[in-house]
């Protein structure tokens, strides 16, 4: 008896932290000093979504067989059950905070935040419920059927909330229609493997293109552009292998003796998110080495190839993050995913370096003034001229902002 009173104030004390992380979750949730993920799209958001609901399942499971076994059971897949649920419901929070950036108006952010508090609360509620002094005097049934309840009430919240969410981006789910979900993931990643394969052939082509009329230091500056831009591919490339392995791994863990198609029909959230992501990469490639070609060509400014390459960046990190949701803790080949993401990312940073580079040598050569020549009359016309620019540029920013996160908010729906 003394063994199980220990068990249960150490289960108390777990069931403790799994509510303050979640109620540090729903502070930042209501902060304004807290944006969310701003980078979080409406198909990740659903892929977290349905990961907290199969862990509040996984937990309730979990717990009820604790109620079962009683001084005899294995306390350890309990404490891990309510970390993993208690940090599941932390995700949905920051990434449905970040989702409002999308909304159309200010009630449709109220309605995602207020959905998504309240399938917070009801997991607090759900911890807070099961604690040792809250279930004395019950007997198994009657403890049982807590946890049950508990969790219909978590389930129907998050049912709730991943029903707003698909507002975000109606073409969601609309892939569980088209056939064996792990037959278009297989044929999505060896699409982006192939596009891949395609831009280092297009760039080596690019680096062998005549170059008459070109300067030395033009040629200098061109195939620093391509080295960089040939770096950024073969990382990418790694980087598909690397989730092909892992995407392979995760369904192996996952599926039990259920067969790979339920298991990606089971989690079809998951996997059109992953879906979506190694499209989103296959895309931004080519549109880098597009990009890049038009720099080159002097068809494109330095600008876009930055903008390009920022792109393969948030890309890569969209697959990866896609990813997570459902490896392994310690997957060693999870741990390779984000190394060759990391991977792309340095070499996307030295890309965008060479760039700059070539920008800054452009400015240099532009015409310099030299203010101090100029009468007091002219110096303030010119002070005036400067800010009126930087106003107008300032205005014209802003103004292009706003069409980009209304573009934004259709690619969504439309993705």
């Amino acid at each position: 008896m003394a063994n199980l009173d220990k068990i249960n104030d150490i289960i108390d004390s777990v069931l403790q932290s799994g509510v303050q992380r979640v109620d540090d979750a729903l502070y930042e949730l209501d902060s304004t000093m807290q944006a969310g993920n701003q980078n979080a799209s409406p198909s990740y958001v659903l892929s977290q979504i349905e990961k907290a609901s199969s862990n509040a399942m996984e937990f309730a499971t979990a717990f009820n067989n604790f109620i079962a076994d009683g001084p005899n059971s294995t306390h350890a897949e309990l404490i891990k059950a309510i970390n993993i649920f208690a940090g599941a419901i932390a995700d949905v929070c920051s990434n449905s905070k970040g989702l409002t950036r999308l909304a159309t108006d200010e009630k449709s952010s109220d309605t995602l935040l207020n959905g998504t508090r309240q399938s917070a609360q009801a997991a607090v509620k759900f911890f807070r419920g099961l604690q040792s002094f809250r279930l004395e005097g019950m007997d198994p049934i009657q403890k049982t059927d807590v946890v049950i309840n508990s969790n219909n009430d978590v389930q129907m919240n998050l049912q709730k909330l991943n029903k707003f969410v698909e507002t975000f981006a109606p073409g969601a789910g609309k892939l569980a229609g088209k056939g064996d979900l792990g037959d278009i993931m297989d044929q999505e990643l060896s699409k982006a493997a192939d596009a891949i394969a395609a831009a280092v052939q297009r760039l080596a082509k690019l680096k062998n293109k005549p170059r008459d009329g070109y300067s030395t230091y033009e040629l200098k500056v061109h195939d620093s552009i391509l080295d960089a831009a040939m770096a950024v591919t073969n990382a990418i490339a790694q980087l598909i292998k690397a989730a092909t392995v892992t995407q392979q791994e995760i369904v192996q863990a996952g599926r039990g003796s259920s067969s790979r198609q339920a298991f990606y029909k089971k989690n079809n959230r998951w996997t059109e998110g992953l879906i979506s992501a190694a499209k989103a990469v296959a895309s931004s490639t080519n549109t880098l080495i597009e990009t890049a070609d038009g720099v080159l060509s002097n068809r494109n400014s330095p600008e876009h190839l930055i903008v390009a390459s920022n792109d393969v960046a948030a890309s890569t990190a969209q697959l990866v993050a896609a990813s997570r949701v459902k490896a392994g803790f310690m997957s060693k080949s999870q741990e390779n995913l984000e190394s060759a993401s990391k991977a792309v990312g340095a070499a996307c940073r030295a890309l965008v370096r060479q760039v700059q580079s070539m920008i800054k040598d452009r400015q240099q050569d532009e015409e310099q003034v030299d203010y101090s020549k100029l009468g007091a009359h002219e110096f303030k016309v010119r002070e005036m001229e400067q800010q009126v620019e930087i106003k107008q540029l300032e205005n014209a920013l802003a103004a292009a902002r706003h069409r980009l996160g209304e573009m934004r908010k259709i690619s969504y729906q439309e993705d």
